[in-house]
């Protein structure tokens, strides 16, 4: 249950940014921060490029995104976000709700999550009353993910390492082993060692069901979220 908060006051005093291709769904949220909350000022962005080099140039508090976004996806921006500005408060919007896209989200730093076959207004308003207030959000369908995957022993982040993990999904992806290697900056021996034994804890014997279990979690619905610099900093 979202708690009860009032922000107009404070929201008069905050720049926000919509970033959401879909138009409809970026002027419906624009004109709720704008005309309900009473938003200082609120800039709408298509794509994912556009926002993170208006980010940059202007000071925003809060930023609505979606995560499926033309030129650079919603997850990758908001890690670029919150390495720039930790203070930033985000909130997510997808219509994916799978393992891959629910962990990664809550790993990454983001405040909030809204699964986009909920959104109502009445989600919508309690998503941007508690984010923007400094307070996590998530979805019912995304809370019971999590739930689910916290209890689950077996879940593919608890059987692998980091590593293990991002070969399998560059694989999946339909990189081969040299672009894979060259991604992860270790050796193509090292990435096929690294698919081996992730197919081993897996369970998993051949490429087809690899690829049956990628698309089961969600490893190949986008190709952002990850942040290369500190996966080379891992141990092989």
């Amino acid at each position: 249950m979202p708690r009860t908060v009032t922000l107009f006051n404070v929201f008069k005093c905050m720049r926000s940014m919509v970033v959401e291709d879909e138009a409809l769904l970026s002027e419906v949220v624009a004109s709720v921060l704008g005309a309900e909350f009473e938003s200082k000022h609120v800039e709408e962005v298509r794509d994912g490029e556009t926002a993170w080099e208006l980010f940059q140039a202007t000071s925003f508090d809060f930023v609505v995104l979606d995560l499926m976004l033309p030129k650079l996806d919603g997850l990758s921006l908001a890690r670029r976000m919150l390495k720039l500005d930790r203070n930033i408060r985000i909130l997510i919007f997808s219509s994916e709700c799978d393992d891959y896209t629910i962990r990664e989200v809550t790993r990454s730093g983001v405040l909030g999550f809204v699964d986009k076959k909920e959104l109502s207004l009445e989600v919508l308003f309690a998503a941007i009353n508690e984010v923007s207030a400094g307070y996590p959000y998530y979805s019912a369908n995304a809370q019971k993910q999590i739930a689910k995957m916290w209890e689950d022993p077996l879940a593919y982040y608890k059987l692998l390492t980091e590593r293990e993990f991002h070969a399998v999904r560059l694989i999946a992806l339909g990189h081969d082993l040299k672009t894979s290697a060259q991604e992860l900056q270790v050796s193509e021996c090292t990435v096929r060692r690294h698919k081996k034994n992730a197919m081993k804890k897996l369970n998993i014997s051949d490429e087809s069901s690899l690829m049956r279990f990628a698309l089961e979690k969600g490893l190949v619905k986008f190709k952002g979220g990850l942040d290369w610099t500190e996966v080379s900093h891992q141990k092989h």
